[in-house]
């Protein structure tokens, strides 16, 4: 890796199925790139000129390719190195039982294909593509540099499920300094590294800019964050953290993400904890070559490993993206769970002895996924009003009860109690995890619920779990997040309001209003909202279909727009709770929060859908209805509202504009 050139591109790439690929898939590529598959999978490196040469020449003389591909594999290179593989492969699969991956796969239940991807940068990223063959990943690796005068190779999105790129630290460097010395300039006296931080910041961004303009529409770009040298490079007592290269390449990364997030264009890939997780001194090459070489070494194990959770957090950020059987509900017990031993057995409550260590991190992470917008419930064995008291003795502010949508302590089942908080929440066991410590409390309650997710045993797993499982992760963290809680609080309340009053009583009083806003583009301020609403909504989802962000933007290009509804009653705000895809007459996608089930609000958004569409024209409307086996909900809901179907469609038609909801009011954005 070394030997890597400055400047290097080409337009080309390799495409080399991974290694789980029978040998029928090498032998369907052209002559040039079966000779380069062949190479980098059965000797684990890039064909050489000579070789590649003498391997063309027999395939143009007519000597067919199994032929050439059993002389191959039985080479003395090839054998040695197949071997080589093997007990490499043994040894690292012994010590990955001594030392978990950072990246669970504890909460994972879909098992997908992995996805096919397109790698750009220079040979500083074969040792990922390595990696990505020996672990059956489909991987086409495109050779081109950093630079600004390089072409970039045509993707299209019929080939891959994402782009990963890996840009080149050194020639960004090498634009932004002076005399393009992009390896040793930060090591030269007088100078203001400040200066070429901002020329690096520069440069990287007009870099990303070209790299987007090539990428098609709909298909995921991610780019690997650099990585970061160490902090320790101008001696023990030098000044190393504020004008040093680590604090450029912290400042580049810092401004990748930034960029991305706001431009909302691609996806920032960080990888730098997962070095650390693992170790550098065996992995970074940064000890043994220059700081701005910018590689992991994949000779070592930990380099490998490194490599191998890189494409576990890319398939996991994938996941995320589509929405991939997400975890919507963590319900937790107390004692030996939330915190250390029985309490109800103690004499004197010394709080830091049951908190301190795992409980405060499991807390700690608990409080994270609710901030991502995940509910959080209390299911425990115990006598409620002296396990209230302990609580706030021993958390404090720190965890608080109001933290959770839905505290269940008594002495009945836990499943009976779990029962309780699904219908309070409105949820579906699929999406709710619950966390004991107990596995026969496991077992009673899985019996009750087989589809719901478990964990138990070592509590000292279970943060870090909760923290990194893809199935915890959301794409973006929205406004409505900080609301879940509070609004299955409101819900609860709202219910207990109506035991004493008629249902039409009890609607006028909630003082429901809804207000809406008409979303054409990623500009509009309630669209990442919006997004995330489509993929998490599974029950009423009059289609089920999943949108990628740059899918949802390319529809709404195409003379699409979104209806949002965001309501709010006596109780409390809920936020943007249900949506409306309309495009010409056509009403082709109603979703709607779990939350809010009951209240009109479907009804209040269909009414204020066909009056827009009115306005633009139109007197005949078209729905859309697919059943997935989960969307019961809102089966009924077009012919609810006057829509006939059209015979054995999925088309429902109506022309009449039904009655809105006396209850509701509304109110534009």
């Amino acid at each position: 890796m070394s030997g890597c050139k400055k400047g290097f591109s080409a337009p080309w790439g390799r495409w080399w199925p991974g290694a789980e690929a029978k040998d029928a898939d090498l032998r369907a590529l052209p002559d040039a790139e079966f000779v380069e598959a062949i190479y980098q999978r059965y000797l684990g490196r890039a064909a050489d000129e000579e070789g590649k040469t003498h391997y063309l020449r027999l395939l143009r003389a007519g000597r067919g390719r199994v032929r050439v591909l059993k002389d191959f594999k039985q080479s003395a290179e090839a054998r040695r190195y197949a071997q080589y593989r093997q007990r490499r492969r043994a040894i690292a699969d012994f010590l990955r039982k001594e030392h978990s991956p950072l990246l669970p796969a504890e909460l994972r239940r879909l098992p997908l294909p992995k996805p096919r991807i397109a790698l750009l940068g220079t040979c500083l990223a074969e040792g990922l593509l390595q990696v990505a063959l020996d672990q059956g990943w489909p991987m086409r690796h495109y050779l081109t540099d950093s630079g600004l005068q390089n072409t970039h190779p045509e993707i299209t999105p019929d080939q891959f499920d994402a782009v990963l790129i890996n840009l080149t630290l050194r020639s960004i460097l090498g634009m932004a300094a002076e005399g393009g010395d992009g390896d040793l300039f930060h090591l030269r006296p007088g100078l203001d590294i400040t200066q070429v931080q901002e020329q690096a910041v520069m440069r990287l961004g007009q870099v990303m800019d070209r790299l987007l303009a090539t990428m098609p529409a709909g298909l995921p770009v991610f780019f690997l964050a650099f990585l970061e040298p160490p902090p320790q490079l101008f001696g023990v007592l030098g000044s190393n953290r504020r004008r040093s290269l680590y604090t450029l390449v912290r400042a580049l990364n810092d401004a990748m993400e930034q960029t991305l997030v706001e431009q909302g264009r691609a996806y920032f890939l960080e990888i730098n904890d997962i070095r650390q997780y693992y170790g550098d001194a065996a992995a970074y090459d940064g000890y043994d070559a220059h700081y701005t070489h910018h590689s992991l070494s994949p000779v070592s194990l930990q380099g490998e490993w490194i490599y191998q959770d890189i494409l576990e957090r890319l398939d996991g950020a994938l996941r995320v993206l589509r929405a991939e059987d997400p975890v919507k509900m963590i319900i937790t017990d107390l004692d030996n769970t939330l915190w250390r031993g029985v309490l109800a057995e103690e004499d004197e409550i010394v709080p830091w002895r049951h908190t301190e260590g795992w409980p405060l991190g499991y807390a700690e992470a608990l409080l994270e996924c609710k901030r991502r917008g995940i509910l959080l419930a209390i299911c425990s064995k115990n006598d409620e009003g002296p396990t209230r008291e302990r609580f706030q003795q021993l958390w404090g502010q720190r965890l608080r009860l109001e933290d959770f949508c839905s505290v269940q302590i008594n002495w009945q089942p836990k499943s009976q109690n779990i029962a309780q908080i699904l219908r309070t929440a409105n949820l579906l066991p699929d999406h709710v995890l619950f966390i004991d410590d107990h596995p026969l409390e496991i077992e009673e309650v899985r019996r009750a619920f087989p589809q719901m997710r478990f964990l138990t045993g070592a509590p000292e797993r279970w943060r870090h779990i909760l923290l990194y499982a893809p199935e915890t992760q959301v794409a973006r963290v929205s406004e409505e997040s900080a609301l879940r809680t509070d609004s299955i609080q409101a819900k609860a309340a709202r219910e207990l309001a109506a035991v004493d009053m008629d249902r039409d009583t009890w609607l006028q009083s909630l003082g429901l209003t809804l207000r809406f806003d008409r979303i054409v583009d990623v500009g509009h301020s309630r669209y990442a909202r919006a997004l995330e609403l489509l993929n998490r909504t599974n029950q009423f989802n009059t289609t089920g279909q999943r949108w990628s962000d740059a899918e949802l933007q390319d529809w709404l290009a195409s003379g699409g727009w979104l209806l949002a509804a965001r309501a709010e009653d006596r109780f409390t705000n809920h936020g943007l709770v249900a949506l409306a895809l309309l495009r010409h007459h056509g009403i082709e996608q109603v979703v709607l929060s779990c939350r809010v089930f009951s209240l009109g609000i479907e009804s209040a958004l269909l009414v204020e859908a066909l009056r827009q569409m009115q306005e633009e024209g139109h007197a005949d409307f078209v729905g859309h209805f697919t059943a997935t086996g989960r969307n019961d909900a809102c089966r009924d809901f077009w012919p609810a509202h006057g829509f006939t179907q059209d015979a054995g469609g999925s088309l429902w038609r109506g022309s009449v504009v039904p009655d809105a909801p006396t209850w509701i009011r509304s109110e534009g954005g």
